[in-house]
């Protein structure tokens, strides 16, 4: 005789619960010591659960991807950034400039606390052809999601016309990807204020159709 499976949403929560304690720790290990330097027990300790757990939770590089789109959006799991509440309602807005200077300002933010994970990300990468592998598909994944924005500016006549749409978007990939941050910030000294006037002129040169004498 077949048996239903049970279900607790008590247990699920907990479960919840746990995995986010252990994707929250592994942040904090990775933003600290890099990917070859956080260890499984390291992370059990900081999310005061056992070794075993951590394991049971996540191989060390699915923590590592976890622990990287938890930083960027919050949220540990799937979904595209422009879905998300803040960046939808920016680009929901009508007015081209202040849209473009409100994603400026959200991408800047969001460099500003991934940095250390980004880098540890490139550097796990390099050593590993599985987390590799997550990388590119991270990549794409971005790229994707900035081909799919532009499109929608497309359709709403806000986007240049002079220029191929997956050009822009490889253009617009370069512009906010947390390297520029780096860069200009860790390395060269700008303030973030700084960064973000250059990264909102940026995208307003690149992407208007006013700049470039296709709308009036």
């Amino acid at each position: 005789m077949a048996t239903r499976g049970y279900h607790s949403p008590t247990r699920q929560a907990q479960s919840s619960a746990t995995r986010r304690r252990v994707v929250v720790a592994a942040q904090e290990c990775f933003q600290e010591r890099g990917y070859v330097g956080t260890t499984m027990r390291a992370i059990a300790q900081r999310a005061q659960v056992s070794v075993e757990t951590v394991h049971q939770t996540a191989a060390k590089r699915d923590l590592l991807l976890a622990a990287f789109t938890l930083t960027v959006s919050g949220e540990d799991g799937p979904g595209r950034l422009l879905d998300r509440p803040e960046p939808k309602a920016i680009f929901d807005d009508p007015d081209p400039v202040r849209r473009l200077r409100g994603m400026a300002g959200y991408v800047t933010g969001i460099n500003t606390r991934v940095i250390p994970l980004w880098r540890a990300f490139e550097q796990a990468a390099a050593a590993d052809p599985q987390v590799a592998t997550e990388y590119a598909d991270l990549i794409t994944r971005m790229r994707s999601e900035l081909r799919d924005a532009l499109t929608v500016l497309a359709e709403r006549g806000d986007l240049r016309e002079d220029r191929p749409i997956a050009e822009l978007a490889d253009l617009l990939w370069l512009l906010v990807l947390p390297d520029q941050y780096f860069r200009l910030c860790e390395q060269a000294g700008w303030s973030v204020e700084r960064y973000v006037a250059w990264l909102a002129e940026s995208m307003l040169d690149l992407l208007l159709p006013s700049r470039h004498g296709s709308a009036s």
